[in-house]
């Protein structure tokens, strides 16, 4: 028999299907999908590989007697299916990625394959015949020095420790004369905990009274254990130790003369959460029972489309995910919930948690090692049925999945950014395509391209017009900062909005202040020469951190004490602040109401496990007034006191070097809006902007989506931009901007080449090459080249692209240029 496997290795070279012969010894036990131990390279070290295929005819062309055979099973229990195979190859295809970037996903966390060389003395070292010793050309006294100094190492040394004291030439002539062996040992480990419970053996009625009648002399320690055992049943390890005070030894004994038994469990770590919410389960109203009728009707047909749910900010879509769960749990299926970033996890736990008790799972990228390894195995053997987390939830291994909900769909936080780059809505099409899962994608503000989708007929549209609590949307208050400004104040705060936050504290509500900047100003500058701060690493300005007082880089993590504000540009002026954030916002907000409790969620301040969830614990408790924050605040969550929400600087992200800016505005004003009067009070929301004729705020202030939708579908037919084309961006990087620059035209030149001679080049469709917008990130230059599918179908473009980029990588590209590929990105940095 043989087998096709992934090789699980990040090298070009590897990015294919390796053949191997099953040793007769593992031929019953080998599946698809286990991680095997193979020999690989031309040193035959053992690597990890994950068996894709399993067949007993060969056809291959290469010689039968040149394969080698699988080393070892590490793993028995497979940890991809066959379902997900299929899905590894799709992704491979069509993110133009390796096997083993689509492999890292699935591949569960916490196993650990470490593989060493090691020197072996063979049989004739330890009967040296000294005659042929002589008369060898090796040196007879270094030869037996070193079968000395590894007789001192039990016979067996590491290599590398070997290498040390003699030469490798001379290690090779040892092992050509047979002296010696050198191969490779491995050893598998698991980030796995067990849970020990201890018990007296049953064998007897009464051990104690056994002992005292057979006069078996027992220790006093053991004679305690024994007592405490007769009186508590299966008690833990460290328990028993502890309560007893005796340590392992006296415990062994007591098994070793059949009094004790041990019984052994898995033990799966849980990172619980004591996010506090409303657990009573809410009666659906109409509108809400008909998305749910509908959602019945299209399961009962052959091919059950993707549902895209399209309702406004507390009407009550997540009523209708829990309501879908339960009916997949009552038929014996699996649910994954996702939501798009870390902070919604615990409010969202904690209410499906509040439903549905021990099934819940949840996976975020908090988690420890521990806990991802320990929620991979919940879900194989069943446990979990029902998975809350972010994007990489989706690829564990569920076994009977019948559901997928993928909330606040228009996220870019579902696009990754590393490969494989994937889009999780693309995912979910697929599964939903090829496995006939239910997919449900909700938003009150779905992405332009799946609207349009979904107006041509591939997606279900259902909508929720209204509140679930029949509360109106808060009106939104556009205030003119241009005016502010003519009237003396220059402050980032208007005086509406201070004077609305004055009143809504007086009347004991909370008030949720956003804006999409975190620290304390934009960058430091000197007002003398024109200094900027700007990253060692990257081009772009330093923000300044007044905790700490320290400038960082967003980008690369770069940071500068910042001590001495003197300019080392001119040594005269002063650095001073420009632009604010998030740190300066709460300043003075505490400045002006130094009697209330006012918090701050960002980055920075929920970088530390378990803090994101104290902060927002806290504020939904009431022991806060004001929470201010960034995009973390404008999805999901629902705080019944919040009345007033104030939107600091609604057109910052207009001016993004995005096409999607003006959607990512609008979704992200119409998201934070609907924070307020959420309960049983009136919201309000004051908006704060330069640009207040733009339709993305027009149109965000009335609520009105359709009416934003007809507009930018216009302009993105205009310029064939998504969802009229697939764009395609190659991104070339170096540590030489030189060099970046000459490979992305060596790029754009072979492009332009081929598409002439298939007569399909057009200057609008094949663009640049060109300076990324920020063009040096982590010491590393970019230049991109971007290509329309206008002209040339998508399957001849791909194709394109992974001929130039892949396979003839080295041909095309210069050593040291890194070529990363983009399909449909969802930012263009």
């Amino acid at each position: 028999m043989f087998v096709d496997v992934i090789i699980r290795n990040n090298a070009k070279f590897s990015d294919t299907l390796f053949t191997y012969e099953v040793d007769e010894e593992i031929i019953d036990k080998i599946k698809v999908g286990q991680i095997l131990a193979v020999s690989f390279g031309i040193s035959s070290k053992p690597i990890e590989a994950v068996s894709i295929s399993l067949y007993e005819d060969y056809k291959n062309t290469i010689d039968i007697s040149k394969i080698k055979k699988v080393n070892s099973i590490i793993e028995e229990e497979p940890i991809i299916s066959e379902e997900y195979i299929n899905l590894l190859f799709w992704m491979r295809d069509r993110y133009m990625c390796t096997y083993a970037d689509c492999l890292s996903l699935f591949y569960p966390k916490g196993y650990r394959f470490e593989t060493k060389k090691v020197v072996k003395l063979n049989y004739k070292s330890m009967f040296l015949d000294e005659y042929e010793l002589k008369n060898s050309n090796i040196n007879e006294e270094k030869v037996k020095e070193c079968i000395s100094f590894i007789k001192g190492n039990n016979n067996s040394i590491d290599y590398s420790i070997l290498k040390e004291s003699f030469s490798e030439s001379f290690i090779k002539e040892m092992g050509k004369n047979k002296y010696i062996s050198i191969c490779w040992e491995s050893k598998k480990s698991k980030n796995e905990k067990k849970l020990y419970l201890y018990s007296l053996s049953s064998e007897y009625d009464d051990i104690v009274d056994f002992c005292r009648n057979k006069k078996i002399r027992l220790g006093k320690k053991q004679d305690e254990v024994l007592k405490f055992l007769n009186l508590n049943d299966k008690v833990e390890r460290s328990d028993l130790k502890e309560l007893c005070s005796v340590g392992m030894s006296t415990i062994n004994s007591l098994i070793e003369k059949g009094f004790i038994k041990v019984d052994e469990s898995n033990y799966y770590r849980k990172n619980e959460s004591n996010m506090i919410t409303d657990s009573r389960k809410i009666i659906l109203n109409d509108k809400q029972r008909e998305i749910i009728n509908i959602f019945d009707n299209n399961r009962n047909k052959s091919f059950n489309k993707p549902i895209l749910l399209h309702g406004v900010t507390g009407s009550g879509k997540t009523e209708v995910y829990l309501e879908l769960i339960e009916k997949m749990l009552d038929e014996g299926k699996d649910s994954i919930f996702l939501i798009p970033e870390i902070a919604l996890t615990a409010q969202m736990i904690s209410r499906v948690k509040n439903r549905f008790g021990s099934l819940v799972g949840a996976y975020n990228s908090s988690l420890s090692e521990g806990e991802k390894h320990d929620l991979f195995r919940e879900v194989r053997d069943g446990n979990i049925k029902v998975l809350v987390g972010t994007r990489s939830a989706l690829f564990m291994p569920f076994k009977n999945l019948g559901l997928v909900v993928v909330d606040e769909e228009h996220d870019s936080s579902y696009q990754s950014d590393k490969n494989p780059k994937f889009n999780t809505v693309d995912i979910c099409r697929y599964i939903n395509f090829k496995y006939n899962v239910s997919i449900i994608l909700g938003s009150a503000t779905p992405s332009v391209s799946d609207y349009f989708i979904a107006q041509k007929g591939e997606f279900l549209l259902c909508s929720l017009d209204d509140r679930a609590n029949n509360m109106n949307l808060p009106h939104i208050e556009v205030v003119d900062m241009r005016k502010e400004n003519n009237k003396g104040n220059f402050s980032e705060l208007s005086e509406r909005l201070i004077e609305e936050i004055r009143i809504t504290l007086e009347k004991g509500e909370q008030v949720m202040l956003f804006i999409n900047r975190r620290g304390y100003a934009s960058f430091l500058s000197c007002k003398n020469c024109g200094y900027v701060e700007k990253c060692n690493n990257c081009d772009i300005t330093l923000t300044y951190h007044k905790y700490g007082d320290k400038c960082r880089c967003h980008y690369c993590g770069y940071e500068k004490n910042m001590n001495n504000k003197l300019c080392p540009s001119c040594n005269v002026g002063m650095l001073e602040t420009i632009g604010t954030g998030t740190e300066k916002i709460q300043e003075q907000i505490q400045n002006m109401f130094p009697t209330y409790s006012i918090l701050r969620i960002d980055k920075d301040t929920t970088s530390r496990k378990g803090e994101m969830e104290k902060i927002l614990n806290e504020f939904n408790c009431g022991k806060a007034q004001v929470l201010i924050g960034t995009q973390m605040l404008s999805k999901g969550h629902n705080f019944k006191n919040v009345t007033l929400v104030g939107i600091i600087s609604a057109d910052m992200m207009l001016n993004f070097p995005d096409y999607r800016a003006f959607e990512t505005s609008f979704q992200i004003i119409t998201q934070v809006a609907g924070r307020s009067g959420r309960g049983e009070k009136e919201g309000k929301v004051i908006l704060q902007t330069y640009d207040t004729e733009h339709y993305a705020i027009n149109t965000a202030v009335d609520y009105d989506y359709v009416g934003f939708y007809n507009r930018e579908i216009d302009i993105r037919q205009k310029f064939r931009y998504e969802p009229f084309n697939n764009i395609f961006r190659i991104i070339l990087s170096s540590n030489s901007n030189q060099k970046a620059k000459i490979n992305a035209e060596k790029c754009f030149q072979t492009f332009k080449y081929l598409m002439q001679e298939m007569d399909s080049y057009d200057e609008k469709y094949l663009l640049g090459p060109s300076q990324c917008s920020i063009n040096k990130i982590n010491n590393k230059y970019r230049w991109h080249v971007i290509i329309k599918d206008s002209r040339l179908g998508m399957k001849q473009i791909k194709a394109m692209i992974k001929y130039v980029c892949i396979t003839k990588y080295y041909e095309v590209f210069d050593e040291g240029v890194f070529v990363s590929i983009e399909q449909n990105p969802k930012t263009y940095i």
